[in-house]
């Protein structure tokens, strides 16, 4: 009688594991977490961590989102502008990477770090679990998030140019 009770115990506390991963939301003032099985675009592991002690740009996005069509041109070229103080990070959700690559060169994207985070084979977005496609995250150089940028309409370049200059220094 107690093995069954047992299984029923542990089968109920591994749902709500689950259901807490899966509800797991970054927010302004958390540690960004590392995008664990995300990829660089020449294969080798994509590590957030690499970029303490600098500020971080990460958004969202894929194929799919046609915002995102426009937030990326956008910031690659905020990242030309702002090169050497802010890295921006363009993370594609796409479940066939070369989709994703075609997209992203379909943008010419010159100055962003391209990493590829499939939905389907890795937690980025269940981690992060971005409230829109485009979602941008502003992280500093401690590793916390700072500012959410949800979406992307013109003149958001504008914003986030203005977010940057009171933010670094």
């Amino acid at each position: 009688m107690k093995r069954p009770l047992v299984a029923l115990a542990l089968a109920c506390l591994l749902v709500c594991l689950a259901a807490a991963v899966a509800a797991a939301e970054v927010k302004e003032g958390d540690r960004a977490p590392e995008l664990d099985g995300a990829k660089l675009e020449n294969g080798k592991a994509f590590r957030l961590k690499g970029y303490r002690n600098k500020w971080v740009v990460l958004t969202f996005g894929g194929s799919w989102c046609k915002p995102c069509k426009k937030e990326l041109p956008a910031w690659d070229k905020l990242a030309a502008k702002w090169a050497g103080k802010v890295t921006f990070v363009a993370v594609n959700l796409d479940n066939d990477k070369a989709k994703g690559k075609k997209f992203m060169d379909g943008l010419k994207l010159k100055k962003m770090v391209r990493v590829y985070a499939p939905e389907e084979s890795t937690a980025a977005a269940d981690v992060y679990s971005p409230p829109k496609q485009p979602s941008s995250y502003v992280i500093d150089p401690r590793g916390i998030v700072r500012e959410l940028h949800e979406g992307y309409s013109s003149g958001d370049d504008k914003k986030m140019d203005r977010l940057l200059q009171s933010l670094v220094k």
